[in-house]
């Protein structure tokens, strides 16, 4: 019996001493793992502002260190307001989208000379086989979390949205997907 106590007692002891010790440091936890207790903060912000405001993309995203967080909308997707070259796009983030695919208007803004572009790949979409303009992309901004010379198509005509595809978010140190939010890491 006194075993028992013995082992209780000890495991009691690195549980509260495990907690004591993460509250007492948790600025350098956080700092480690990438998190400022701002961010706390201003995630639970953004959570009672979401249902208020579903469909403003900046008060779904929280941007901290080399981290960008994105809440999932009332559709139950992820969009991104990304800054793709010189313009901004605003994407539905599909992880099942191997490369950025962007609409013709969405290719206008980033500075896409609609005119050079050939369509020349085929590519296979839910809808079928459509012919796709490969193009580089010369960045691809989400929040803070940057990607230089990435893959991206043009699709004519059958794309209502802007994909933000694998392209970029497998350019990324990590993709965090949970309930409610999406975290990219670079």
């Amino acid at each position: 019996m006194s075993s028992k106590l013995l082992r209780d007692a000890v495991l009691v002891s690195i549980v509260v001493g495990g907690g004591f010790f993460a509250l007492t440091q948790r600025e350098a936890i956080y700092e480690f793992i990438g998190i400022h207790p701002s961010d706390i903060v201003d995630a639970r912000a953004n959570r009672l502002e979401e249902t208020d405001q579903t469909d403003r993309i900046d008060a779904t995203m929280l941007i901290s260190g080399s981290s960008t967080s994105i809440n999932k909308a009332a559709d139950s997707h992820f969009w991104a307001e990304a800054r793709v070259n010189s313009g901004s796009v605003r994407f539905l983030v599909d992880t099942g989208a191997s490369i950025i695919a962007l609409t013709p208007h969405d290719a206008q803004k980033a500075g896409v000379n609609l005119q050079t572009l050939r369509y020349t790949s085929p590519i296979d979409t839910a809808a079928g086989r459509v012919m796709a303009a490969p193009l580089t992309l010369d960045l691809v901004s989400v929040g803070n979390v940057t990607v230089r010379n990435v893959r991206a198509v043009v699709i004519r005509e059958g794309l209502p949205q802007s994909l933000l595809g694998m392209s970029y978010l497998g350019e990324l140190q990590k993709v965090e997907v949970s309930k409610n939010m999406m975290i990219l890491r670079q």
